[in-house]
């Protein structure tokens, strides 16, 4: 029996990496001649970023930086801190070269400790984490027509995204702040927070234009000693990037973030003034989209009819996510009283992960680091240090997730005394990026015929009555009666899949 089958390419993702791999950081540091000596350390932070990335075939090469920052108390009850910064390089290796590739990089401390050696020495023992994942895009066939043998196909509409262009770039922004008078100025940093507050974009030309603003928060001692201080101000960024293939037809999804803040004071300057350098990465998704109708039934009139199938998900547009949640955390000083606070922050920590819930929700976990700073009942200074688990619900995903790129960005963090040695802080944590969900689909991708096995007939009568049952489609009649579904569609005056309700139909007999 001749018949013929028509097939229609369409793109689908396929994930090539996702690993985690661990980076032990070590460090033997002696205090510089100007510090003084350490009488108790307070807090240690191992702070990850990615300073490169490149893709090359199947070869991935990224750059880690990992800035380790250890705040102490000397003997005379001043805060100080120090700080050093290490450099990895580091690859992996894909199992074939990616076509459109998307890279995601998180790089997050999994695990720190610090010793003290001596008054000028410590030694900090850590493992950075680093989550890597690749996708990239993948050709699928599947039935789109066919001619002969009887073959009746059901079809079903599919967009999908016919071409991707992912980009990440980076910007440096470099400025001299001025402290405010009110402020004195800073002597030692002890932390930073550093987020995109705004970011507008724009397409002129095959050119991605963004620009926006970067709040960045600075946790400090004065110069000279004295009770941490804080202060918060705000710099432009923008960026002109060239983008092949892109223009205003696609659908586009750009956002910034901030890599790695970088606080420098700048001594005898009047005013006072610090300089502060952010690098910002610019990430956009462009994507594409078309339409096919593809075969995801078949049955023939003539003789029996097998398939193969093509399992696969297909991808939706992105869909924004920025939503904001809000922290509550207790934290107990376990050697006595806390008689005033200083300072509190939080900071994510880890990757976020997107969750269905039992109730058929879909909710985005993760985890925020709450730092306190205080003083005791004797005026010492203290540093307690909180690990909270949070959710936060999204709205229902329709299908799976295929991919995404969410960030947790720290926000505002308010504290309050509950009680003689207890501080309930309630940090603000904002989640900013995309996600694209994926609807499970099957499709037919080749069909043969077994000539040996015909369908029998009734060649006697030319119309057979059937009665539908309720919510029985006209496809289902068809493959039932091994009828043409066209013919019971024209023959009984139905439009679309109908019918929906039961009725007596008429079913041709070809």
């Amino acid at each position: 029996m001749d018949y013929k089958l028509s097939r229609e390419t369409f793109t689908t993702r396929e994930q090539l990496l996702d690993i985690s791999s661990e980076q032990a950081v070590e460090l033997d540091y002696v205090l510089p001649d100007y510090c003084p000596e350490i009488f108790k350390v307070l807090c240690c932070k191992i702070i990850p970023s990615i300073s490169e990335r490149n893709l090359s075939g199947t070869k991935l090469s990224y750059g880690l930086n990992v800035l380790v920052r250890v705040s102490y108390v000397s003997e005379s009850g001043e805060i100080s801190a120090v700080e050093q910064t290490l450099s990895y390089d580091k690859t992996a290796e894909l199992p074939k070269a990616p076509n459109a590739p998307v890279v995601h990089i998180l790089p997050f401390c999994s695990a720190k400790s610090c010793r003290v050696v001596n008054k000028r020495r410590i030694d900090v023992r850590g493992v950075v984490s680093v989550m890597l994942k690749v996708l990239g895009d993948c050709q699928t066939q599947a039935v789109s027509g066919a001619m002969g043998g009887g073959l009746q196909l059901r079809k079903t509409l599919i967009t999908y995204p016919s071409r991707r262009i992912c980009i990440t770039k980076r910007v440096s922004v470099v400025d001299e702040v001025e402290i405010i008078s009110s402020k004195p100025p800073i002597g030692v940093v002890l932390g930073t927070e550093a987020g995109v507050s705004s970011c507008d974009k724009k397409v002129l030309s095959g050119k991605l234009l963004t620009k926006g603003e970067a709040e960045v928060t600075v946790l400090y001692v004065p110069e000279g000693g004295g009770d941490p201080e804080k202060i918060s101000f705000e710099l432009p960024f923008s960026q002109v990037s060239d983008v092949e293939g892109l223009d205003e037809r696609c659908e586009i999804f750009a956002d910034a973030s901030v890599a790695c803040c970088e606080i420098r004071p700048l001594p005898k300057s009047e005013p006072a003034k610090l300089e502060c350098e952010l690098k910002i990465d610019i990430s956009c998704l462009a994507l594409k989209f078309e339409s096919a109708r593809l075969a995801d039934d078949v049955f023939s009139t003539e003789f029996e009819a097998s398939a193969d199938r093509t399992e696969c998900r297909v991808e939706c547009a992105p869909s924004p996510v920025n939503e904001s949640h809000r922290v509550k955390s207790v934290l107990t000083y376990s050697e006595g009283e806390i008689k005033t606070v200083l300072s509190a922050s939080c900071e994510p920590v880890g990757p976020l992960e997107i969750i269905k819930k039992q109730n058929g929700e879909s909710a985005v976990s993760g985890r925020v680091c709450i730092t306190v700073y205080a003083k005791n009942e004797s005026g010492k200074p203290v540093c307690l240090e909180s690990e909270v688990r949070y959710e936060h619900t999204l709205p229902d995903l329709v299908g799976d997730c295929a991919g995404s790129d969410l960030r947790a960005v720290s926000g505002t963090a308010a504290y309050n005394l509950s009680g003689s040695n207890a501080i309930e802080v309630t940090a603000d944590i904002k989640l900013r990026g995309y996600i694209c969900e994926a609807k499970p689909k099957s499709f037919i991708s080749d069909v043969r015929l077994d000539e040996s096995k015909p369908v029998g007939r009734d060649r006697e009568c030319s119309l057979k009555l059937y009665y539908s049952e309720p919510g029985e489609s006209a496809w289902d009649i068809a493959k039932r009666t091994k009828a043409s579904l066209q013919g019971i569609l024209d023959e009984n005056e139905i439009d679309g899949e109908g019918p929906d309700c039961g009725r007596m139909l008429l079913i041709p007999i070809d």
